[in-house]
């Protein structure tokens, strides 16, 4: 979930800019790197905007800042699987094939086509080593009887080839797969950043084994800090390896042992930065041939797109949502610690009075508050398409239904404004957003019905700080919406979410699901475990009883969703490739130069 401060791209994006250094290969002068008319090379748009210099930026998953393990690393270094989000698919790449020996034993077969750059051996141990010191640093942070984990126990490699997952609970084999290969921590998801008998890598491993308590903070601390190795000195194991880094760009070679190798028609990948933060002009004006996200575009911009435009990860979205603090367990005193008084709110909203606005890159989320991407909506690609129906949709100007809940909390109104059941003029404090077309609609339909509204605005520390300690009444998120399942993470909605919206964590729900009055009674659970148990079962059940909990608590509202896409000029490029990795994946343009699952190359 991403920080949504007035700015499109707040909090999603860094800015960088390059300093020379070079890795691997003959310096070249900054002019010669840009290589604005190369035919033998696709050029890409970095998003990684914070102003850390390519020479500072390292390829350690474990420490979050100056990264350069989602850009390159996600390019050098490959991953043992691919999982599409989206799709709920579990595609092969270093990892070959799995199984469940048993119900809480997931095996994992690692191809012995895979070398490092310096022509080592690319074994399970690198992979299992990256994993062994995640859990570590897990355990590490757990509370005394928590799990560090929620589902992986351990994790070994009993020869060469093979990884073994012992899990606590059973659970389904892409449940397994995808916590196992996921992002943990970090970045690690994005690739096998640990080779096992790298000297570093090794003695950090072996400390976080047999550190005791009072060294771990230490061992921790340092290894979340440390920036090793840099990325001009790192050595990966993916189809491009290290060239040259240049003051606006770095450059990446085919590495010709690399299984995939023979299928790319192209020999060298860049990765360049710009003043700004967006792809659009740079695309446009052909500078690059590809960007990861940032589209579509405007309406006054489509016109100036390359003839052969093409999308990318079409299936990935975000959402722009109303957020309430449910003021669970927060010492302040908001109106929205009672649902009901959300529910209101959301009804008053006119969500067809935002169709003005959308620009050609938002769309309406018209349907149900259900943490369901829009685009699974829209497609009815999923059952949850069918059990919304039932659901309360809010978002109609229903001021009728509206004033029949405030009342029936003790709200009064008296020539034409509403009064809390205090006798105080209703008043909501929304933070930020006012910029946001979709909060000015909001505030309008508010205060047409008779409550008042106060546009706070504030800078990043500050929100954050009260978001987190429930110091709000309304403000605006952005959120991905990236999959069915990705929507309801465990470190999704029980730990973010609620860390920002208060929601209390125990729910009761109406029953049946799609009854608001009730009529069978109600449902009392409590959030994580009935994600945890959702999981466990691949139950549907769980799964639809959680989305009726959000429609009928509403911490936070879709009020749209946009299509979270990137783009590559297909005048001159070809990719294609199942839809789970093209368009489910977000390193799409990444993954397609790695696996013969899909394929990409120059057409120009």
């Amino acid at each position: 979930m991403v920080q949504d401060n007035d700015s499109q791209d707040s909090g999603t994006y860094r800015r960088d800019v390059l300093k020379y250094g070079a890795a691997g290969g003959t310096v070249l002068a900054a002019g010669c790197l840009g290589g604005s008319s190369s035919t033998d090379r696709f050029r890409v748009f970095d998003p990684e905007t914070s102003g850390t210099l390519p020479s500072q930026r390292h390829c350690n998953p474990f420490n979050p800042t100056q990264r350069g393990t989602w850009h390159p690393g996600a390019l050098i270094c490959d991953r043992p699987v691919m999982y599409s989000p989206a799709e709920v698919e579990v595609y092969p790449l270093i990892v070959t094939d799995w199984e469940m020996a048993d119900d809480t034993t997931l095996e994992m077969t690692f191809s012995d086509e895979w070398t490092w750059h310096n022509g080592d051996q690319l074994v399970a141990d690198d992979w299992v080593m990256q994993l062994q010191m995640t859990l570590s640093i897990l355990e590490f942070q757990a509370e005394d009887g928590e799990r560090p984990h929620q589902f992986i126990e351990s994790v070994e490699a009993p020869d060469e080839q093979t990884a073994r997952v012992s899990l606590y609970d059973p659970i389904p084999e892409t449940v397994a797969i995808q916590n196992a290969t996921a992002d943990i921590l970090g970045d690690e998801g994005r690739g096998i950043f640990t080779k096992h008998d790298d000297d570093q890598w090794s003695e950090w491993h072996e400390q976080l084994q047999n550190a005791d308590d009072s060294e771990m903070e230490t061992l921790v601390g340092e290894l979340t800090s440390e920036g090793y190795p840099k990325v001009e000195d790192a050595i990966g194991n993916g189809p491009f390896q290290v060239a040259d880094i240049g003051d606006n760009v770095m450059i990446f070679e085919k590495y010709e042992d690399h299984p995939n190798a023979d299928n790319l028609n192209f020999s060298e990948f860049s990765i360049h930065l710009f003043d700004t933060d967006i792809p659009t002009q740079p695309y446009v004006n052909g500078e690059v041939d590809g960007a990861h996200n940032e589209f579509p575009v405007k309406d006054d911009v489509k016109s100036q797109l390359p003839d052969g435009h093409s999308l990318v990860r079409e299936n990935l979205s975000t959402n722009k949502l109303l957020t309430f603090n449910c003021g669970h367990n927060v010492n302040y005193d908001t109106p929205f610690s009672n649902a009901n008084v959300r529910k209101a709110v959301c009804h008053v909203f006119d969500r067809q009075q935002v169709s003005g606005v959308l620009e050609g890159v938002n769309q309406l989320f018209d349907w149900p508050p259900c943490r369901v991407p829009g685009t699974t909506l829209e497609s009815g690609s999923h059952d949850a398409a069918d059990w919304v129906e039932d659901f309360t949709k809010y978002g109609q100007n229903d001021t009728e239904r509206a004033a029949e809940l405030l009342e029936g909390e003790g709200y009064t109104l008296e020539d034409g404004q509403w009064y809390t059941p205090d006798g105080d003029r209703f008043e909501i404090d929304i933070m930020n957003g006012s910029e946001q077309k979709h909060i000015g609609v909001l505030k309008n339909n508010l205060n047409e019905f008779g409550i008042k509204t106060n546009q706070e605005q504030v800078d990043d520390a500050t929100f954050d700080e009260r978001r987190h300690a429930g110091e709000y009444d309304m403000m605006p998120d952005t959120s991905s919406a990236n999959g069915v399942r990705a929507m309801w993470e465990l470190d999704l909605v029980p730990t973010w979410i609620q860390s920002i919206t208060h929601f209390d964590p125990n729910a009761e729900i109406p029953m049946p699901v799609g009854d608001p009055e009730g009529s069978s009674g109600t449902k009392t659970f409590n959030v994580e475990e009935h994600i945890r148990d959702w999981r466990i079962s691949d139950d549907d059940q769980y799964h639809r009883e959680l989305l009726w909990w959000w429609n009928q608590n509403v911490p936070q509202m879709e009020a749209m969703f946009q299509p979270d896409a990137g783009a590559y000029n297909g005048d001159n490029w070809t990719i294609d490739g199942p839809d789970g990795i093209v368009h489910g994946i977000d390193d799409a343009l990444y993954l397609v130069t790695k696996t013969d699952e899909a394929t990409m190359e120059y057409t120009g």
